[in-house]
């Protein structure tokens, strides 16, 4: 997850305008053979926050890279996850597992109705 994508594509744009990025969840999973559990990078000045991870294993690869967790510029928290991450997301409570909690209210996104679309295409 990186905040981190280069240029805008135009010249237009507030550069003073960032996003808020907030509340994201990752929990309930198993990963084997990795060679870098994470990489999570939010934006110098505007960090990344209420990052949760919990529930996960994950199963180091025969050579994993020197640094397994690469975090910077998050924040939040994790509970039972191996192997142990980064200290930016530091374990909740040791020993209890906290589970991330997903929101039980609908988002906007939720209540957008798709229309159908459908054409018709003739084989020459």
């Amino acid at each position: 997850m990186t905040g981190n994508y280069g240029l805008h594509p135009d010249d237009h744009y507030d550069p003073n305008a960032l996003p808020v990025i907030e509340n994201i969840n990752y929990r309930d999973m198993v990963a084997d053979n990795v060679t870098m559990p994470a990489q999570l990078a939010g934006i110098s000045g505007d960090q990344f926050t209420g990052i949760c991870i919990s529930n996960v294993t994950i199963t180091l690869a025969k050579k994993p890279k020197k640094v397994l967790w690469n975090c910077t510029d998050v924040s939040g928290y994790t509970s039972g996850v191996t192997p142990e991450p980064c200290q930016l997301l530091p374990e909740k409570e040791p020993g209890t597992l906290v589970p991330c909690n997903f929101p039980e209210e609908p988002i906007p996104i939720e209540e957008v109705k798709l229309q159908r679309c459908s054409s018709r295409s003739r084989n020459m």
